[in-house]
């Protein structure tokens, strides 16, 4: 029998990630599976696939995000000039006592493309972004 997430040190209490725009991603821990949708506009599901990242993915994982120190994140990101739809993204995460809760739309935080690529790597090279 698996232990439930809380007694596994290297498994969030939550994981809930997105992006796009027309269509998009979300990539989110279910207490059993890190879940990966393509997603449509409105949010439904296109596609999904349940994964099991090992232990060492799950750890490369916080370590790309503390490198690039998400924590300290702002909550919200927006351009300073007026846009059209373009693209919108939302993290939520608690792990180990910390908690980030950020978005955005059309402007994001520095090092965003790394945290794009670690994310694509824990979700096994899938789209992300």
């Amino acid at each position: 029998m698996k232990p439930p997430a809380s007694s596994e040190p290297f498994l969030p209490e939550r994981l809930d990630l997105g992006i796009g725009s027309v269509d998009g991603y979300r990539v989110f821990w279910d207490d059993v599976a890190l879940v990966w949708q393509r997603t449509s506009a409105a949010g439904d599901a296109l596609e999904e696939t349940r994964l099991q990242p090992d232990e060492a993915a799950w750890r490369t994982f916080w370590r790309a995000l503390d490198e690039l120190d998400v924590w300290s994140w702002e909550s919200y990101y927006e351009p300073d000039y007026p846009t059209c739809g373009g693209t919108q993204w939302a993290v939520w995460i608690e792990r180990a006592g910390r908690t980030l809760k950020a978005s955005g739309r059309d402007a994001w935080p520095p090092g965003f493309e790394r945290y794009l690529a670690a994310v694509r790597a824990l979700a096994g090279e899938r789209p992300f972004g």
